[in-house]
């Protein structure tokens, strides 16, 4: 079974967010739009005050339909988060 993915890369002051986002039906428009909207979403809800880990985790735990979140600092530290499966 293929899994397929779209990747959106967001920068947030010196933040690096990066968003693997499900394309449970593979490459669509309607993917590559709800892709957009969840990137924007998350450099809306980003705060470049908060530990890339930190924010990681809570777009994670804010944002739907994403398989991953990673953040990096400016010199390349952060991490990442898998949201939690219902």
């Amino acid at each position: 079974m293929r899994v397929y993915e779209l990747m959106r890369k967001v920068s947030v002051g010196p933040l690096t967010i990066r968003l693997w986002i499900d394309a449970a039906d593979g490459l669509c428009e309607q993917c590559e739009e709800r892709a957009d909207e969840i990137a924007l979403c998350a450099s809306t809800l980003a705060d470049e005050e908060d530990p890339p880990m930190l924010l990681a985790e809570k777009l994670a735990n804010t944002l739907r339909g994403l398989n991953a979140v990673e953040v990096l600092d400016d010199e390349g530290n952060g991490g990442l988060v898998y949201p939690e499966w219902p």
